[in-house]
């Protein structure tokens, strides 16, 4: 379970960093590019954060595309400092 939540705080790092918040969008493929992890673990990471509301998803040039839900950035900010051990006042 631990390594599931390493994932998903990853990711939403990874999109955090890059600024993929609300309009800004990536390519699905793009949120797990260059991560060890199994795919299947990155899969159903990424489907546990579009239904807990962390990532917004919409379906842009023939394929899905995410970006960081703005209402909830608070969150996903306390989320990546408490399983990525990152100082919150970094963020």
């Amino acid at each position: 379970m631990a390594e599931k939540e390493v994932v998903k705080a990853t990711v939403l790092f990874k999109l955090f960093r890059k600024g993929k918040i609300g309009g800004a969008h990536t390519a699905l493929r793009n949120a797990s590019k260059g991560m060890k992890e199994d795919s299947k673990i990155i899969k159903k990471a990424i489907e546990e954060l579009n239904k807990e509301g962390f990532l917004l998803a919409k379906k842009s040039t023939g394929e899905i595309h995410v970006s960081l839900n703005p209402h909830r950035i608070n969150e996903i900010k306390s989320y990546i400092s408490k399983y990525l051990n990152i100082n919150i006042s970094m963020l």
